[in-house]
């Protein structure tokens, strides 16, 4: 059974806006703390508006526009409005410099960037190359400006549209929505294809794992080029008719009060949130909250875990995904019972297997790749854009290969181990990283770590750790390395170490490792 019935997102929110009307579809918070509203219909005729905009620059039916923006409002209105339209969304990590952009808007062709001052310089220094396919940059800006032949005032633009759509090329469920790169912590990124239907799955796949109701609130401070903020809270929200709290940047400061004061129930935390988090000073009124459920992202140590729950009184869903599974496949399940620190068990319409480098099928509690099986452009990703070799690889023998390590207990609760780059090879025995790290991140002086393998002639290769202090803290190697050894095997113990400052970080929290080698 097909519960997409072949409908696009230009269909889902002209039903979302006829069935919710005046409710509260979106609220957005700026770091200056500004608050906007938007109801279900007023928040459509803001995608229409941007959808006439984009029609009106020439953009149709599978046109690439990029949208380099942080957190905001403007984001929703082209993300849908593209989709209304057939044009296909390119969203780029607001972390990018000027030599990432250039080539990700190369590599898709994008015609229009959607941008603000603050990435302006990058897209204006492409236009006055004369190399780039970007024919307007659409800055969404409160100043006044003269516009040229290449910059326009989206904002001024996108009020003077009708509110409702005047171009409505027909679509399919199976036309793509977006390209989404994805982050290359570790390599250079791929552009996943997602389709509408893609989108339409995440939002019924994810607010069931969450139980989403359309009396919930569901607040992220993920960013919305993000996979995670858009499959699995963006889109879980407005399929449910919850209200979406969406804020522009990450305080720990200012979260837990965040939390309170739109009394979200449903919420997403990263291991950096946690710990971040946790350093605040307590507060009589943190327990005063109505979240029933944190979503919950690899990796934190049991420790950890407790500490945050206790303080805290939540509860933690855990799940597995990528980019390339669209949602967090495995996880913990709606009545189901929880096996911390188990990443839990397929969600429907998906299968999971670990298996050997020689794609055989393993038996409980053995360590091999987490492999998933799905239908590729409606519960996968469709395809690596322009890389067929690519896309074939990762789909082998009808399965999709995550390239993480994991393993699966007798009642099928699947425990992940490691990234695939995050294995160390020393002398035969294959280290995780994750498991080093999380040792290491509970000595009460160290505030974070990333370990990484370096060559070693010897063993293949050695551990090397990099962590940063707590402030005023100090550390010294012997007694770093004293630690160490108390805590974990002789052959997991780390070679090396450095303190750094901070740790190189990509926009879901992940250590760029390959910065660090």
């Amino acid at each position: 059974m097909d519960a997409i019935g072949g409908q696009s997102l230009r269909q889902m929110w002209d039903e979302l806006a006829d069935v919710y009307g005046d409710k509260t579809a979106l609220i957005f918070e700026s770091s200056l703390g500004e608050v906007r509203r938007f109801s279900y219909a007023g928040l459509n005729d803001e995608i229409n508006r941007a959808a006439n905009l984009f029609h009106t620059l020439g953009i149709n039916k599978g046109d690439k526009v990029a949208l380099h923006l942080d957190n905001c409002p403007e984001f929703i209105f082209c993300w849908f409005g593209l989709a209304k339209i057939g044009a296909i969304m390119v969203p780029i990590n607001a972390r990018f410099l000027g030599d990432e952009c250039r080539w990700l808007i190369h590599n898709c062709q994008a015609r229009i960037v959607v941008t603000t001052e603050h990435f302006y310089p990058i897209y204006q220094e492409m236009i006055q190359e004369k190399t780039t396919s970007l024919e307007h940059i659409l800055l969404i800006t409160e100043q006044e400006m003269t516009p040229s032949c290449h910059t326009l005032n989206f904002l001024a633009l996108q009020t003077q549209q009708p509110a409702q759509l005047l171009h409505a090329p027909a679509l399919s469920a199976d036309d793509t929505a977006e390209i989404l790169f994805t982050s290359g912590t570790t390599s250079q990124p791929k552009g996943v294809v997602i389709t509408h239907y893609n989108l339409r799955f995440a939002g019924y796949y994810s607010s069931w794992q969450c139980a989403l109701r359309k009396d919930d609130t569901y607040l992220t401070v993920m960013p919305a080029f993000h996979i995670d903020c858009q499959c699995t809270a963006a889109m879980a929200a407005f399929s449910a008719g919850a209200a979406f709290v969406l804020l522009e940047k990450y305080s720990a400061r200012a979260f837990w009060g965040q939390i309170i004061k739109y009394q979200a129930t449903v919420t997403e935390c990263i291991p950096m949130m946690v710990r971040t988090l946790m350093a605040q000073p307590p507060s009589p009124y943190e327990k005063r909250h109505r979240l029933r459920e944190v979503l919950f992202y690899l990796n934190l140590s049991v420790a950890e875990k407790d500490a945050f729950i206790a303080r805290f009184g939540v509860r933690l869903l855990t799940s597995y995904g990528m980019t390339e599974t669209i949602v967090g496949l495995i996880g913990d399940r709606p009545g189901d019972k929880r096996r911390w620190p188990s990443i839990g068990r397929p969600g429907f319409c998906y299968q999971a297997q670990i298996r050997d480098s020689q794609d055989r099928t393993l038996a409980c509690g053995q360590i091999g790749e987490i492999c998933v099986k799905g239908e590729p452009g409606k519960t996968l990703f469709k395809e690596y854009y322009n890389l067929p070799d690519a896309t074939a690889s990762a789909y082998k023998n009808g399965w999709l290969h995550t390239g993480d390590y994991g393993y699966q207990d007798q009642d099928g609760f699947f425990y992940f181990v490691d990234r695939n780059c995050n294995m160390i090879k020393r002398g035969g025995e294959n280290v995780s990283c994750s498991e080093i790290e999380n040792i290491i991140a509970a000595h009460p002086k160290i505030q974070d770590v990333a370990v990484i393998g370096i060559p070693d002639a010897i063993r293949d290769q050695a551990i090397k750790a990099f962590i940063v202090l707590n402030e005023g803290e100090t550390l010294s190697e012997s007694a770093f390395f004293h630690y160490c050894e108390k805590n974990m095997a002789k052959f997991k113990v780390p070679a090396r170490m450095e303190v750094c400052q901070d740790l190189p970080r990509n926009c879901s929290g992940k250590v760029i490792k390959k910065h660090l080698k």
